[in-house]
């Protein structure tokens, strides 16, 4: 309740002395209806989602140090099962305050998930099938997003919820025994021994043959490095050790913090459309699943430098344009509809370019560096994460006449700025992944030498099998047909 008096100019806030009434039918319990984050508490929400994104942050920090010193594998694992007991814990939160501190270690846990279980799936491919399965795991994404309206219109209860979308991934458990560690991992470390297995058994299930002596060449680097050079210990100092890793990290690391800004800003945002507010989230999740599709497309064709800058002008164009279509024209025919396009069309338009910088990043580290690097992406990615929810709280506060413009206006401009910075980044379509800080600075005459390895093998052995790359090509059976590692 607001108290104006217009004589001096004050506009102070009391407590509503006869509490709060809710309109039970869109949502029976939530987290601001239940602790009555309304009035004087309306920033209580999105300050919430600010402390989960600090924990995000600091989980791609730590997990990103710990995946590459300890494996991808124990990492993944373990953060996945810890993450489905903190969330289910948060169900339990008996006030406001312990639920902000769960979510906080729910985020950070999250990124153990998320950053670790990525970097396994592009380190299991070569260069072909990586775009395939890099990008495949963004349609999961995107249908499990657009589960989650049906499960909040069915339940209807915050801690109902919580606990269904927590409980599930207890069963991640089970991976420890279905998934391998990543071989790219082992053969940066020097543990050929343990990469050989590791390939004998994807070739024992795949009924392959695997080549005798296919890691020669790797086991050669790691006894004249055990033999002759100290261990080195990376750390994110490294990646701004020489001019080309600096400026790439420079490049992502601001890519990653304004994609983070204005994915989460525009999917935050759609609940507020015209409309069902269950039916719009629904829409603008499934809108990401053509999205994924034809960014697929365009990175395998194209390449992923030039569609990263397009997607990411192309969304700040239409967050431009969007609040500034009227409601109806001067005769009364309804524009919503155009308005709610553009929405979905930004949504469109920044899921593949977050679907890009994914795959990209990691491709453009080295393996010494590659889970680091996309530890301090991530971390910076959370800046975004840390501003957008006060730059959509805009909406709520008075500021003029076209102060409800603002929030999609920032949104916009953001994500220009970032097609930009696309632009001085290595195109890596079809390359291999670089192994080493001087692979990264010497990137052109890095790959023309693995192609040309790779050539000279016959495509059997890996296609960085030279002194320069850990990139593994597929295990060929009898009839010379590939099969995906």
């Amino acid at each position: 309740m607001y108290n104006y008096i217009n004589g001096s100019y004050s506009n102070n806030t009391i407590t509503c002395p006869n509490g709060w009434y809710y309109d039970p039918k869109p949502i029976r319990s939530s987290v601001v209806t239940e602790w009555d984050l309304v009035c004087s508490k309306d920033m209580l929400p999105e300050t919430s989602l600010t402390v989960f994104n600090v924990g995000v942050m600091l989980g791609a920090i730590l997990f990103g140090f710990l995946s590459d010193k300890f494996g991808r594998k124990r990492c993944f694992v373990c953060a996945l099962f810890l993450q489905s007991i903190v969330g289910s814990l948060t169900a339990t939160a008996q006030n406001f305050y312990v639920f902000m501190i769960l979510r906080f270690i729910v985020g950070a846990l999250e990124q153990g998930v998320n950053i670790t279980g990525y970097i396994m799936s592009i380190e299991l491919f070569p260069p072909k099938q990586r775009t395939i399965f890099g990008v495949g795991h963004e349609f999961l994404w995107a249908i499990g997003g657009a589960m989650i309206p049906f499960f909040a219109y069915f339940l209807r209860d915050w801690r109902h919820l919580q606990l269904c979308v927590s409980l599930p991934g207890a069963l991640g458990i089970f991976l420890w025994w279905l998934i391998p560690e990543s071989t790219v991992w082992l053969l940066a470390q020097g543990r050929v021994a343990e990469a050989e297995d590791n390939l004998a058994a994807i070739a024992r299930f795949n009924k392959a043959t695997l080549p005798p002596n296919c890691l020669s060449d790797h086991e050669k680097k790691a006894d004249v490095i055990t033999a002759k050079t100290p261990v080195h210990t990376y750390t994110f100092i490294d990646l701004f050790r020489t001019p080309s890793l600096c400026k790439i990290t420079l490049c992502i690391c601001t890519l990653w913090a304004l994609n983070t800004l204005v994915y989460y800003g525009l999917t935050y945002n759609t609940p507020n459309l015209d409309g069902d507010m269950y039916v719009n989230f629904f829409i603008g999740q499934m809108v990401e699943i053509p999205s994924v599709a034809a960014t697929m497309y365009l990175i395998y064709r194209i390449g992923r430098r030039l569609p990263l800058c397009f997607f990411h002008v192309f969304c700040g164009l239409v967050c431009i344009a969007c609040p500034f279509i009227p409601a109806q024209t001067a005769s009364g025919f309804d524009l919503t509809w155009v308005a709610v396009t553009l929405a979905m069309l930004g949504k469109f338009s920044i899921n593949a370019s977050f679907t890009i910088i994914y795959i990209y990043g990691p491709e453009i580290y080295p393996t010494v560096l590659r889970n680091t690097g996309a530890g301090l992406a991530s971390f910076s990615g959370r800046f975004g994460g840390i501003i957008y929810p006060y730059i959509s709280y805009l909406k709520k506060v008075n500021l003029g006449t076209h102060g409800d413009k603002l929030p999609l206006i920032i949104f916009g401009s953001f994500s220009i700025i970032g097609g930009l910075l696309a632009l001085p980044l290595p195109e890596t379509r079809h390359n291999p992944l670089p192994e080493s800080i001087d692979d990264v600075e010497h990137y052109a005459e890095f790959c023309k030498e693995a192609r040309r390895q790779s050539a000279m093998s016959g495509g059997v052995a890996a296609a960085g099998s030279s002194e320069n790359s850990t990139e593994m090509q597929p295990l060929r059976n009898g009839n010379a047909k590939e099969v995906i590692l």
